[in-house]
This record gives structure tokens, C-alpha cells and sequence, in this order.
């Protein structure tokens, strides 16, 4: 028989369960950075959007190189397994990269560049497929999908005029663009054109436009794939909106704090203390992380709003500014996968950082337990295992947490004991990580080993 303990930090009782649990439903999630992934290069340079695939368990990195590198690393696409964290590879590009999406059931992602060209990369090969001129002369930036109509839009934000364009995935064409020059209808940007998202129960893309001569504060504006055409604006109450993403109840949550109802067309409320540039909803917490919260200057941490009750609940602490000639840690892009709900933040100088949100449980097992004797013999042998995902080393201590040491090793692992475990013979899960004391307040889990006479 396996027997297993799990030992989790002590809650204070209430005696009214529903209040227990209202309690518990406020606080924020207890998120913790599980690992850095390095990227080509070791310490990672530029880099723009990124997008997690949750289907594959991928996640996609506009990696923009590093020029000044020994030697030089060109741009390209980071490919990182959001399973088992690790790179798996990269895709190198002929000019610096911005937007990128996942097309899974194409097995394809599509990248914006600084040529005013979308590159097609097929995601089973790691080779591009497909070069798709947008007829700018600046950059394409970010982009969104449209799986009905087979239609992704892509914005050249840094054109003048600034526009957008329509581009088939059947034909890999572009088959209309829209310039943002006050012409024809349309909006006259001020300020650029930011990241786009795709609603099916509306059938309609949306786009966040910083600031337009119209709305000096910033527009979202509503776009049909059916017309090719602009078909409404929403003005923001919040300033320069940037990122933006759908979240459930047909609302949509822009980077600078709008929540948007979209049926209506106007701001339900705006939420203060978040901003940057690329967003993401996480459909598995329900989470909408902001990437870059400190702003367009420091461009450090990453907020985390609950989606449903529209609040703030915490901002994770990524990155950190340091004084010249030191190089600053920053970011602007993150991106979650919704199965595992692992968050994946690239920071300048660093590497891609994985942070999950959720307790991590601590297993400390015995194999066998009981463990089986002859009738008369008073010891026996066991297995133990553990895996305690937060520490960085532990030990195992036999009677108490300061007891006689049994094993020093990584937070996951086994070892066998010789023929001197007695029945009731207790062991002491310990994190030791960077010293720490041998104390309970350090035990992660206890476990009792028993004997069974045969």
C-alpha cells in the first residue's frame, strides 16, 4: 500500500463556512515565478508581442535580436514548450519582428515585420511558407484572426498615413486596407494603431487607436470583415489604449483600463492602476495580464485583473530599472497558456519568465507504507519521494525538523533508506533554500512510516 502526506500552511478556522469562503474568494491568487527560459544568446535583447498556443502548448516570441551580439543574433521567433518550459527552437527572419499570432488548426503563425511584410511560418517544419507584402514602408505590427471568414488584420502603425489591411489566409493576398487619414469616413489617427482582437459572437474585429483627431484620449474603433470597413467608434475614457482583449460577457478590456460593453458601445467602468502595451485574457483564470504595467517609460511588472469583477488584484514584480551604465530589466509583451494558466513574461536582459498562479502542493510519499516484516523483525526499508515545486533545496530530517539529517537534495527526488526505519518513525520534509533555519515554520510536510507484520 502507498500512502501519501500533503502538508499545506495552517488556516485560520471561521466558524461560518460561507464567510470562510468569501473570504478566500477575495484574496488575490498566490502567484510565484516557477523558471527563466533562455533564449539564443543567453541574455535576451529585443524582443515585441508574443502569443501562447494553449492547443500545442506553445509559445511564440518576436525575438528581435541582438546586433551588437558576438556574434550577431539575428531576429526571429523564440518556440518555447509551454508544457515542459524549455526552448525547443527559433525561426530566423530577414528584418526585426513585431506582431505574431497562432493559426492552430493551420499549423501556421503569422508575423508582422519591419519590411511592411507578413512572414507565414509553418509551425511543424519551424520554415516560413509565405512573404505577404502590406505595401508600407514602415513596420507591420500586430495582428488578429478571423477563423469564419478566413481573414487575419494587421495594422502598420508607423506609416504615414498609419492603416491596416485585410489579408486572406486562403490566398494569402491582401485584399483591401483601410488608411486612418480622415478620409472617406474613416478616423484620422494621432497616435498610431495598437493590437487588435477578433469577437465571433459579434462577428466583428476591434482595434485600440491610441488617439485620433476626434478622441484625443484615444478610440476603439469596430471593424466588419464582410464590408472590409469601419463601422463604429468608441471613444475611451481612459488615455492611449494600446492593448486590448475580449473578455466574457461580450465586454472588452483595454491596456490603459477601459472595460468596454461592446453591445452597448460605451465604457462600463475604468480600472485604475494598470497599464503597458500587449494584454492577455487567460481564459483558464479568467485573469487579464498586463504587460509593462509601470508604463511606456519604466515598462516593469505585470497586473493582474480579476476579468469578471473587474479588479486589481495584484501586480507581479518583473523587471527592475537600474542606474547607467547597468541595463534595465523590462518588459511590454505577456501571454498565458489557458491549460496549465502558466504566465510567460520575456524581460530585457533576463530571459522569458514563467510565473503560475495557484498554490504549488508538496508531496512526500513513502513506498512501501506500511512496510512489510517478517512477525518479530522491528525494522524495514523504504522509498521516499517528494516533489516540492517553491524550494530550491530541502533535506529530509528523521524525528524532528532538526533531527539527524537522512538527505540533501532538489526539490524533486527519491531515495531509498536502509533497514533501520521502525514503526512510527517520523520524517521532516525541510526548505533549506538559501539557509534556511531548521524549524516547523520551514517543514513542508511530515511523514509517518509504519511496519506490518506478515
Amino acid at each position: 500500500m502507498r500512502a501519501s502526506v500533503l502538508l499545506y500552511r495552517s488556516l485560520h478556522v471561521f466558524s461560518g463556512l460561507a464567510v470562510f469562503a468569501s473570504l478566500l474568494a477575495a484574496q488575490p491568487a498566490p502567484y510565484r515565478m516557477l523558471t527563466t527560459i533562455q533564449v539564443p544568446g543567453n541574455l535576451l535583447g529585443g524582443f515585441d508581442i508574443s502569443w501562447a498556443d494553449s492547443a500545442n502548448a506553445r509559445y511564440y516570441l518576436a525575438d528581435r535580436g541582438n546586433a551588437t551580439a558576438t556574434p550577431p543574433l539575428s531576429p526571429r521567433i523564440d518556440v518555447i514548450d509551454t508544457a515542459n518550459d524549455v526552448l525547443l527552437g527559433t525561426v530566423t527572419l530577414p528584418a526585426a519582428v513585431n506582431g505574431v499570432l497562432s493559426i492552430p488548426r493551420a499549423h501556421e503563425i503569422w508575423v508582422g515585420d519591419n519590411s511592411s511584410n507578413v512572414q507565414v511560418i509553418d509551425t511543424n517544419s519551424l520554415t516560413i511558407t509565405h512573404t505577404i507584402s502590406t505595401g508600407g514602408t514602415a513596420r507591420a505590427d500586430e495582428t488578429a484572426y478571423d477563423g469564419v471568414h478566413h481573414l487575419v488584420l494587421i495594422a502598420n502603425d508607423r506609416d504615414t498615413p498609419p492603416f491596416v489591411s485585410f489579408i486572406s489566409t486562403t490566398t494569402y493576398t491582401v485584399l483591401k486596407k483601410i488608411n486612418y487619414d480622415g478620409t472617406n469616413g474613416n478616423p484620422q489617427s494621432t497616435g498610431g494603431i495598437e493590437q487588435p482582437v477578433w469577437d465571433g459572437a459579434a462577428n466583428k474585429f476591434y482595434i485600440s487607436i491610441p488617439a485620433t483627431k476626434a478622441n484625443a484620449n484615444g478610440e476603439v474603433d469596430e471593424l466588419d470583415p464582410v464590408s472590409l470597413s469601419i463601422t463604429r467608434t468608441i471613444p475611451s475614457a481612459c488615455t492611449g489604449p494600446a492593448g486590448l482583449v475580449l473578455i466574457p460577457g461580450q465586454r472588452l478590456m483595454s491596456s490603459c483600463g477601459d472595460v468596454i460593453d461592446i453591445a452597448g458601445g460605451k465604457v462600463l467602468t475604468t480600472i485604475a492602476g494598470v497599464g503597458g502595451d500587449e494584454i492577455w485574457f487567460n481564459p483558464g483564470d479568467e485573469h487579464v495580464y498586463f504587460g509593462g504595467s509601470a508604463g511606456a517609460t519604466n515598462r516593469i511588472g505585470v497586473s493582474v485583473v480579476d476579468a469578471n469583477a473587474n479588479q486589481l488584484l495584484t501586480t507581479l514584480t518583473v523587471g527592475k530599472i537600474v542606474a547607467a551604465p547597468g541595463v534595465s530589466q523590462t518588459t511590454h509583451s505577456v501571454a498565458a497558456d489557458g491549460t496549465n494558466n502558466q504566465i510567460f513574461v520575456p524581460v530585457t536582459g533576463v530571459g522569458v519568465e514563467v510565473w503560475s498562479n495557484g498554490p504549488s502542493v508538496v508531496s512526500f510519499t513513502a513506498n512501501p507504507n506500511p512496510i512489510p516484516v517478517a512477525t518479530g523483525v522491528r525494522y524495514g526499508s523504504t522509498t521516499l519521494s517528494w516533489s516540492a515545486p517553491d524550494a530550491g533545496l530541502v533535506e529530509i530530517h528523521v524525528g524532528s525538523p532538526s533531527g539527524p539529517i537522512f538527505t540533501q537534495q532538489g526539490n524533486t527526488g527519491t531515495a531509498q533508506t536502509g533497514t533501520w526505519v521502525a514503526d512510527g518513525t517520523t520524517f521532516y520534509l525541510q526548505d533549506v533554500t538559501g539557509g534556511k533555519a531548521l524549524t516547523a515554520a520551514n517543514t513542508l510536510a511530515i511523514l509517518v512510516v509504519h511496519l506490518k507484520s506478515m
